[in-house]
């Protein structure tokens, strides 16, 4: 099964979870099971020092990261 990420819409906690298609998960923070499946991104690090600038130790200033995905911690 594929790994989906989440944003609980009673607490606003995001967690990622293995599930179904079709399946809605609890949040993994205060177990409301009104979630919304977030458009999920990836990354690969292919070697070298092309890491993007969250990975460095800081953001460019984009809204979300620099990465794009909000995921990176440097807005949270």
């Amino acid at each position: 099964m594929p790994l989906y990420e989440y944003i609980c819409n009673k607490c606003g906690k995001s967690f990622e979870t293995i599930t179904g298609y079709n399946d809605t998960p609890e949040c993994e923070h205060c177990g409301a099971k009104d979630v919304s499946r977030q458009l999920s991104t990836f990354a690969a690090h292919t070697g070298g020092n092309d890491l993007p600038a969250c990975a460095q130790g800081g953001c460019s200033g984009f809204s979300g990261g620099a990465c794009g995905s909000g995921m990176c911690g440097c807005h949270n």
